[in-house]
């Protein structure tokens, strides 16, 4: 094999690693609300002090049941944000099985309770 052909089968397998891990994000946003804060929390960007809970997992759908119903919840105040993350893995995922196995990433956050 030659040096060429080598760093073209490199390079293609970096651009299949880097693609897959690409991914685009949807963030609902409920702008008269203010979440829980979390002091500890140093994320950069838009979770920056805010307490955040995180759903990262697979899930199997069958045809009778065609929906997935979470059981976590915010306690009374309801939701300050949501944001639904997906992958080129997860896409690729759920395209070879034809919608049957997602991967889900979700992250949401809760309204701070009023005094």
């Amino acid at each position: 094999m030659s040096l060429k052909s080598k760093v073209a089968v490199v390079s293609f397998l970096v651009l299949l690693l880097l693609s897959v891990q690409s991914c685009y994000s949807i963030i609902l946003v409920n702008k008269k609300g203010l979440p829980v804060p979390d002091p500890l929390n140093n994320d950069i960007g838009f979770y920056n002090a805010r307490q955040v809970i995180q759903i990262d997992t697979t899930i199997k759908l069958s045809l009778a049941k065609n929906y997935v119903l979470f059981q976590e919840g915010c306690p009374e105040g309801g939701f300050h944000s949501v944001e639904y993350r997906a992958t080129l893995g997860g896409v690729l995922l759920s395209g070879l099985t034809l919608g049957k196995i997602r991967k889900v990433k979700v992250k949401y956050t809760c309204l701070k309770e009023k005094n």
